[in-house]
Parts: structure tokens; sequence; C-alpha cells
């Protein structure tokens, strides 16, 4: 019996294609194009104008990590509408992550590291801590401290006396004056109390300390915080242009002050070699801190890895509580030096990190 031919099954459906709308894919890739210009745009506010202008001041010194914010966020729309907007978001990320909030390791360092020195070259340790009155728990500090073994330590905002001060270092020599204190277990020298015309304030000490190498200079400073002036701008005279007036007049104060105690140094270090530790209230890029004080090493930008970041150390009521977003406290040192190693504390004994740095020459 013969048998009828099988009977054709259904026709394949086509296959169906998912249509992105023309109009999100537009948006996303418009958007991401924007976010990179405004990234290169803040970068040139931050690096180059810097705190030449108001509101380029103002970005100086505010949390820079969520910048990043919107390359994550239209990454994410990127792989759901756009994905060759893709390319857009990971340059502006990486831009954020790396120079914008100044990653540091010493393989991305200039070549200004200092001169060549033998590798049984003694090393000197040096500390700097901005101790804020010994608030809210020197003694953690001072722990932090000892783990690096310094030969020198200075400290600022060291008001009035401590009785952990004298436990601890009993056995150094050290000078006190205003809130400045240096230490070191090398004899010590007062050269000069840096008092300043622009605020009318003692703004650093110069000592000379007599090392088994040779004498060197060591400087304690503590620059005019940005943050009373940048407090102008959260007032109401912000739509009338009074705000931005004040800032203005008092960043020129400060660049006034930091000319006048870097003139200060520069003449009573002469030639001898210099290190310098404090609170300079300015971050290494600011156009300020690069005029004055560029023309010596900062340890943590050629020995440094990570952002560094010291300040500020406390509960925060916009931000992520003792999660610091500024470098301004520095180890700083004349071309004598070799920075072999410098990191930033950890500890919340402060509203500053420590930073310590190993030099030798």
């Amino acid at each position: 019996m013969s048998m009828a031919p099988d009977s054709p099954g259904p026709a394949p459906l086509p296959s169906q294609k998912i249509v992105v709308p023309s109009w999100m894919a537009r948006l996303v890739w418009a958007l991401s194009g924007l976010n990179l210009a405004a990234v290169c745009t803040v970068m040139v506010l931050i690096f180059v104008v810097s705190e030449r202008w108001w509101f380029s001041a103002a970005l100086t010194y505010l949390p820079r990590a969520p910048w990043a914010l919107p390359a994550v966020l239209l990454s994410v729309a990127g792989i759901i509408w756009h994905r060759p907007s893709l390319w857009a978001n990971v340059v502006a990320l990486g831009m954020v992550a790396g120079p914008l909030m100044e990653f540091r390791a010493p393989w991305l360092a200039d070549a200004r590291t200092g001169p060549a020195v033998p590798i049984t070259a003694p090393s000197l340790r040096f500390v700097t801590a901005n101790v804020q009155g010994f608030q809210p728990n020197f003694a953690e500090v001072l722990s932090e401290i000892s783990r690096q073994r310094p030969d020198i330590v200075v400290l600022q905002e060291a008001r009035g006396e401590h009785e952990l001060l004298a436990e601890f270092f009993h056995d150094w020599q050290h000078i006190q004056i205003d809130y400045y204190w240096i230490g070191s277990r090398f004899p010590l020298k007062l050269l000069h109390t840096c008092e300043t015309t622009a605020f009318g304030r003692v703004a650093g000490l110069i000592v000379e300390v007599e090392t088994p190498q040779g004498p060197i200079i060591v400087g304690d400073v503590h620059q005019m915080t940005a943050r009373r002036g940048l407090k102008e701008l959260a007032g109401s005279d912000l739509a009338t242009g009074e705000a931005q007036q004040d800032l203005d007049e008092f960043q020129m104060l400060r660049m006034a002050e930091s000319t006048e105690l870097r003139e200060q140094i520069r003449e009573l270090a002469g030639d001898k070699p210099l290190i310098i530790g404090g609170d300079f209230n300015t971050p290494a890029s600011s156009s300020m801190f690069q005029r004055d004080w560029g023309d010596l090493t900062c340890a943590f930008d050629v020995a440094g890895t990570g952002y560094g970041y010291t300040s500020p150390v406390k509960p925060q009521r916009l931000w992520i509580s003792y999660v610091p977003w500024a470098r301004i406290d520095h180890v700083l040192c004349s071309s004598h030096w070799l920075v072999r190693r410098c990191e930033v504390g950890t500890g919340r004994g402060s509203d500053h990190h420590i930073v310590a740095a190993e030099l030798a020459r």
C-alpha cells in the first residue's frame, strides 16, 4: 500500500530581532560624549586653572570620586542600549580613577626621584602628623608613629602639653613653639619661627638637625586652610557675587602666606639638605603649591602607592565618615635626597592621617 508523503510541518518562524529604540541609543551616545567632555573640562579646571579662579578652587578641594558615577551609570546603559558608547565611558572612568583622583605609583613617577645613592646608605625616617589638639585619640596616633620607627617627627596643632609626648619621646630632643612640635633622635637647634603677615600668624618652625651624616634643615609647617574661604560659597551672597569675591580675596591671602613662608625657608636652608613636613592645606597638584613648593620633591608623588588621602578623617554629614578625599599633608625634600618609601597612615586618632617617608643621601 502506497503511503502518502509526510505532510510538511508548520513553516519556521522568522528570527525575531530586538529592536532598540533609536532615540534611546542616540541619548546614551550623546550623554556619554558629554560626560567625557565634562571630565576633561574638570581636569583642565583643577590642574590648569586651579586656585586662580574661585570656581576651580572649589573643585580642587571637593571630593573627586563622584565624577566617576556618571560613567558607571552610562556604561550600564550602554550595555543595554548602545554598546559602541562603552569606550567613551571606559575612558572617562579611567581618567577619573587615575589622574583626576591623583592616583600614584612609583612606576608612574617622574624622573626626579633624587640622586644616585648607594644601597648601603643609611635611611632617615621622617614622620609628619597634624594631631588636632591631641584629639580624639592621641595614643592611636603615637602607636602609628612608633610603627614607623622614626628618627625625626614634626607635629602640627600640638597645642599645650600632653603627658604621652614626654613619655613616648623621653630620650629625644624636641622644640615646641606655638602649636608646632619637632622631635629628633639627634641634636636640634632652632633657626627660625616663621611669622607671616598675610594672616598675622606663625606658619611654621625651622630647625637644624645634626645627623650622623651631617647637618640638615627641617621645616614644620601649617598653612592656612582653604575651608574658611570655601564656606563663603554656602551663604546667601553667592547669587550677588559677594561670596565669590570674598573667596578670591581669601585665596590671595593664602597665596601671599605660602610665598612668604617659602621664601623664609629658602633663605635659611641655602644649599643644605632640606626636609619639610606638615599640613600644607593644599594638594600637590594645585597651582599655589606648584608655584611655591614645586621645586621640591613630594615624597608620596615619587614613592607612594594609591591615592594617599590624608584629610578629613572624621564623621561626615554628606560623605562617607572617616574616608578622606584630599591629600593635603606632605613630606617634601630637596634634591639632595633619594625617597626610598612613603606611605600614609590609616588611623583615626586625629582628623588627619600621618605621612611617613624614608629618605637617603
